[in-house]
């Protein structure tokens, strides 16, 4: 009997130790204050967590008593890790949740990509957090594009900078003539330069929008903010602008849109951007190398018609002939608009009270399609 009850006494002694043994402590969450900052727990899991060249920065680590850990230690050189604090919290997670700050250094020339940050104490066991080092670089200049002769779908755009390797990148679309949307790839990059690639979803005569490179360890870092530095961006981003053949930007009527017979239509033909100079650069004449420049006729041919043409004719100072297919205008040099005047002789056959005309301007190689071509409706009326 005597045995019998010290044998139940010492596996009761047991039983109540191993129920009194703090569990074993695991990294189930991290808040770093950027991505998952506005989360109650945190990102799940242990890593790979942020973290750029050249910052300190303190990370909260969360698992079950995680905060029993005495020791950390991050691989490799460059980045150091220091215990910053250690809690217990309560914030819906199990019971018996810690919590241990990490306050990591970085030296500017932390050799990039992943890491691994060793717990240690942890009621006997090691834990391991992953951190990715990013390169802190910055795309600084973006070369001249040049003009682009025909509708462009793909222009290569090259950026140089510092500390850019492995780059990955993003778009912010602007403004396109037609409407598109762009689309960027990295083609090549090393630590100072950089290919990207943009492709758009339509044939453009001009585009605008802006580029971010990024360290591509962790395309989740960079989230584009317009002019700012954002974390893991290379830099606040470079503006691009992308011109191709000039086209008619707008068709409007500036006397109004409504006439009569016997009244006069004004047409105000304005481009994208002004017309350009006649002049260009010489080079060899007769094998003889000579230098300057020589003046041409310079300015935008564009082709228009008003429909229905045979129920106008023209007024001074406007070259206009109902039977031709298209009229042709030149803009100056240096202008950006022009005026056509026509006078409405009569209504057309069928239009009793009220009916629609149109006119259309093209540009380039006047095909029949956008960009290129641009129409305006104006109303004909009886009185």
């Amino acid at each position: 009997m005597r045995t019998t009850l010290r044998q139940l006494a010492t596996l009761s002694l047991l039983a109540v130790g191993i129920l009194a043994r703090p569990a074993r402590a695991d990294i189930t969450h991290y808040q770093d204050g950027r991505f998952c900052a506005g989360l109650n727990l945190g990102c799940s899991g242990n890593g790979p967590v942020a973290l750029e060249q050249g910052e300190t920065h303190v990370i909260n680590v969360k698992g079950q008593n995680v905060n029993f850990c005495s020791g950390a230690s991050v691989a490799g050189t460059n980045v150091t890790v220091a215990i910053a604090g250690t809690k217990l919290i309560a914030d819906g997670a199990s019971v018996g949740t810690g919590q241990i700050d990490l306050r990591f250094t970085l030296g500017a020339g932390a050799t990039p990509g992943n890491r691994n940050v060793s717990l240690t104490g942890c009621m006997g066991a090691n834990f391991t957090l992953v951190i990715v080092v990013l390169r802190n670089g910055t795309a600084s200049t973006l070369a001249a594009i040049p003009r682009q002769s025909d509708l462009f779908t793909t222009v290569d755009l090259t950026i140089t900078g510092t500390n850019i390797a492995n780059a990955g990148v993003r778009v912010v679309n602007g403004p396109t003539l037609p409407a598109a949307t762009a689309q960027a790839q990295v083609l090549t990059s090393t630590a100072t330069s950089a290919t990207v690639r943009l492709t758009f979803s339509t044939g453009l005569a001009m585009a605008q929008g802006q580029i971010f490179l990024f360290d591509n360890a962790f395309p989740g870092a960079c989230m584009p903010g317009i002019g700012v530095r954002t974390f893991g961006c290379y830099g606040p981003g470079l503006a691009y602008s992308i011109e191709g053949p000039n086209v008619v930007e707008s068709i409007s009527f500036p006397t109004g849109n409504r006439i009569t017979p016997g009244s006069v239509l004004t047409i105000r033909v304005r481009l994208l951007r002004p017309a350009p100079t006649g002049t260009f650069a010489i080079g060899t004449v007769t094998g003889v190398k000579q230098s300057g420049t020589v003046t041409t006729l310079g300015g935008e041919l564009v082709k228009w018609q008003v429909h229905p043409a045979a129920n106008f004719a023209a007024e001074p100072g406007t070259t206009f002939s109902p039977t031709l297919e298209l009229n042709d205008i030149r803009i100056a040099a240096g202008a950006q608009q022009a005026d056509l005047v026509v006078r409405l002789i009569s209504l057309p056959a069928g239009c009793n009270l009220t009916c629609t005309g149109t006119v259309e301007a093209r540009t380039g190689d006047f095909r029949n399609a956008a960009p290129f071509k641009k129409t305006a409706t104006f109303t004909l009326a009886f009185q």
